[in-house]
């Protein structure tokens, strides 16, 4: 049952790779439709001062607009791969500690997921314009449905594991 459950995990993780880049993809398409593509310096020499020294850098506050989270962007998909890789590990080792240290994990990255999912439809809501999130519902479908069958298997396991 654990190699299902790294199997599923790692399906689970793909699709949500995939609806990452398609979601991103479309989100660019939408902020810049026509992109314009400027050919970069290659001067050698950097700007410098009077005194010979590099200009200083800009300090700028980054502002992500309404529905971006970087946080929970990060979080949810690394979280995921860090969940992944102790689960890999649980199935090769057979350490019982490692499936509930995957699974409480997999909750957290439950957690950023949803969260990221609510902000999305939120900020969709909040613009009014009937356009939910980026994302492809049947891949928001798809990988909804892996990630609750990957952790009723990771319970299943890790209970099995404990008891065995």
């Amino acid at each position: 049952m654990a190699v299902v459950a790294l199997i599923l995990w790692v399906l689970t993780a793909g699709a949500g790779a995939y609806m990452l880049m398609a979601g991103n993809a479309a989100r660019r398409l939408a902020a810049d439709p026509v992109r314009i593509v400027s050919t970069p310096d290659r001067s050698a020499a950097g700007p410098v001062t009077d005194g010979g020294r590099p200009p200083p850098i800009p300090r700028t506050k980054v502002h992500s607009p309404p529905g971006e989270h970087p946080l929970l962007e990060f979080s949810h998909p690394a979280l995921g791969a860090i969940g992944l890789a102790c689960w890999f590990l649980f199935v090769g080792l057979h350490y019982r500690p490692l499936a509930w240290i995957s699974f409480g994990i997999l909750v957290l990255t439950v957690a950023a997921g949803l969260s990221w999912l609510a902000s999305n439809a939120r900020a969709a809501r909040h613009r009014g314009d009937g356009a939910r999130a980026a994302f492809p519902l049947r891949l928001i479908a798809l990988h909804g449905l892996a990630a609750t069958v990957t952790v009723v298997l990771v319970v299943l396991t890790a209970l099995s594991a404990s008891h065995g």
